[in-house]
């Protein structure tokens, strides 16, 4: 079976993730948003998610297999 690679992660995640509530995880992503300049209707990259919360990235990734 081929492995997929994500490009996105979803509030629902990060706040399994994170151990937070849901409403505090989309306080998070609009907060991602201001900071990198994003839209509302454009998704939050792993990449941009683990920057700005100071996470390693491959830790993330190692998760939301």
């Amino acid at each position: 079976m081929k492995k997929r690679n994500r490009i996105c992660i979803y509030p629902k995640e990060a706040a399994v993730l994170l151990g937070r509530t849901e409403k505090h995880t989309y306080r998070i992503f609009q907060a991602i948003r201001d900071c990198y300049g994003l839209k509302s209707n454009q998704y939050v990259s792993i990449s941009l998610f683990a920057d700005y919360t100071g996470l390693p990235e491959e830790e993330i990734r190692k998760v939301l297999l």
